[in-house]
Order: structure tokens, then sequence, then C-alpha cells
């Protein structure tokens, strides 16, 4: 798994690609959250169209790295999920922790009201 983070309009985006199956390069995940809480971000983006599967581990870091945020006021959308993992999200019910978009500028509008 890789991450690329950006910047746009001042909303952090995590661009994740690969397979999330746990291990430490998915634990980097967390810790681009938690530096995103460091700098007082609100609002974030993990942009998942290029991820091809989640494995139950890769699904506990997301809702562990969705729970730190949280804890600090933020909210977490993710976005581009392909079917596979959205239906994953949608039988373990962890879509609705998620504010789910289908595309990056539909996340940022969302964000921008």
């Amino acid at each position: 798994m890789k991450i690329k983070v950006q910047e746009i309009g001042g909303v952090p985006v995590l661009e994740v690609s690969g397979e999330m199956y746990g291990g430490p390069e998915n634990v980097k995940l967390v810790e681009l959250l938690d530096e995103q809480i460091a700098a007082k971000k609100k609002e974030v983006v993990i942009d998942m169209k290029k991820v091809k599967w989640i494995a139950s581990t890769g699904l506990g870091i997301l809702v562990k790295g969705r729970t730190n945020f949280a804890d600090a006021g933020g909210t977490v959308r993710l976005c581009g999920l392909n079917e596979r993992v959205l239906t994953l999200l949608q039988i373990t019910k962890m879509n609705s922790l998620f504010q789910v978009h289908d595309t990056r500028e539909e996340a940022l509008a969302a964000i921008q009201g």
C-alpha cells in the first residue's frame, strides 16, 4: 500500500493505492491521520480509487484512524471505493462510520458546503 498526501483548498487528501492487508505500511495511514489532527484539520478525504482490496486488518486500521480523527472533532470522508470495497463496507456496516462519496470532487464539494 502506498499513500500520497496533498492538500486541496485547505483539505488534506490522502490518496491510497494498492491493497490494505495490515502491516507497517498500513499503520502509516493512522500516523498520517494523526498528523492532520496535530495540524488542527477538521476534515480529511481518503481517496481509495486505487485500492484493490481491504482485508479485516485494513478495515481495523481505517476505523482506528477514523476514531482518532472523530475524537479530535473531525470528519473522515472516503471516496472512490470500488464495488468490492464498497460492498465490504456495507456488509460490515462500516459505511455508516464514514462519509462516503463517489469521487474526490464530490467529497471536497460536500466539505465546502
